[in-house]
C-alpha cells in the first residue's frame, strides 16, 4: 500500500494524499485508458491530468470502469489532479472550465484542481481576432484573477482543494498576501538533477505540500548516471531512478512519476521499503544543477 502525506486546508480541514501519483502527460486515448487500469492493478491511486492535456475523458472513464470492475473501489480510494486550461484565467471562465473537467471525468468532482501556470493565454477566438499565435500570453490578467475564481470552485464543492503549478517564489508570495483561500500544493519540476531547494524551502515553511513532476527528468540529462547516485543504488539493490524517487520523497516532494509501461510503473513503486540516511540525502544533493527537463 501507498504511504500517504496529510493536506492541511486553509479553513482547518485535512485530507491524505498518497505520496506518489501516475502523471498522463501525452497519453491519450485507448493507450491511456490501458495505463491507467494497469497503474491501479498495481496500486497507485492518485492520477493527475489536465485540460491541456486533452485526455480528462480517457482518465475518468478508466477509473469509472475499474470502479465497475472491482467492489470494493470507490471514488474515496481515488486522488485525482487536473489543472485550469490558461485561456480561462478570466474569473468568470474558471468555474465553468472547472466544471468541464469534472463533467469530462465523470466523478463528481475533482481532489486537487491547479492553475497551472500563472500566465494566462489568450482564448481560441482572441486569438483569431488578433492574428495571434493559439498561446498566445495575455497579460491583461492578474494571476489573483484566476486564483479567486478557484477559490470559488472550491467553495462550490466542484474540488476539495486548490493548488498551483509552476509558481515561482515571488510569484507564490503574492498570492499568499492576497488570497483568502491558500494553495495547499505547488507542483513544479523537481529532480535530484533540479532540486529546488530554496523553492521547496519556501513552500514548506508556509505549509504548502511540494509535488514534483519530471522526478526522473530525461534521457539526455546526465544525474541519473552520476557514479555516487550509482553506488547508493547499488548498496540498497535499487536502480538510480529509484534511488532518485526516493529522494524526493525523503525531502518531502510528492513525485509525480509517468510511464505506461507495467515493468516500470511497478519499479517506481517499489521505493517504500528503504530511506536515504542523512548523508546520503546530502551526497545527492551535491549532484542538483540547472538539469532541468522542462524549459519553461
Amino acid at each position: 500500500m501507498i504511504p500517504k502525506t496529510c493536506i492541511n486546508l486553509s479553513d482547518q480541514r485535512s485530507f491524505n494524499m498518497p505520496m506518489i501519483g501516475l502523471g498522463t502527460y501525452s497519453m491519450t486515448g485507448d493507450d491511456c485508458k490501458e495505463a491507467i487500469r494497469t497503474a491501479i492493478d498495481l496500486g497507485y491511486r492518485m492520477f493527475d491530468t489536465a485540460v491541456a492535456y486533452g485526455n480528462e475523458a480517457n482518465v475518468g472513464e478508466a477509473i469509472s470502469e475499474k470502479m465497475r470492475e472491482c467492489n470494493n473501489l470507490t471514488r474515496d480510494d481515488f486522488f485525482i489532479i487536473s489543472k485550469l486550461s490558461g485561456s480561462y484565467h478570466r474569473m468568470g471562465l474558471v468555474e465553468k472550465c472547472c466544471q468541464m473537467t469534472v463533467d469530462r471525468l465523470g466523478l463528481n468532482y475533482v481532489d486537487l484542481y491547479m492553475m497551472h501556470s500563472p500566465v494566462a493565454l489568450m482564448s481560441e477566438e482572441e486569438c483569431l481576432g488578433k492574428g495571434s499565435k493559439p498561446t498566445a500570453v495575455d497579460d491583461t490578467i492578474d494571476p489573483m484573477e484566476a486564483w479567486e475564481g478557484l477559490e470559488k470552485c472550491y467553495q462550490d464543492g466542484l474540488c476539495r482543494s486548490i493548488g498551483v503549478s509552476n509558481f515561482n517564489e515571488n510569484q507564490m508570495n503574492v498570492l499568499i498576501s492576497k488570497a483568502a483561500i491558500l494553495p495547499v500544493v505547488n507542483q513544479i519540476e523537481c529532480s535530484i538533477g533540479f532540486n529546488q531547494k530554496l523553492l521547496r524551502q519556501f513552500c514548506h515553511q508556509n505549509n504548502i505540500t511540494v509535488m514534483g513532476y519530471a522526478p526522473l527528468g530525461k534521457q539526455k540529462l546526465p544525474f541519473l548516471k552520476n557514479d555516487r547516485l550509482q553506488q547508493i543504488a547499488n548498496s540498497f539493490g535499487k536502480t538510480s531512478a529509484q534511488v532518485s524517487l526516493r529522494y524526493l520523497i525523503d525531502k518531502g516532494v510528492v513525485p509525480i512519476v509517468k510511464s505506461a509501461n507495467c515493468t516500470r510503473q511497478q519499479e517506481n513503486l517499489d521505493i517504500f521499503n528503504f530511506k536515504l540516511s542523512t548523508q546520503q540525502l546530502d551526497e545527492l544533493d551535491a549532484i542538483t544543477g540547472d538539469q532541468r527537463a522542462c524549459k519553461m
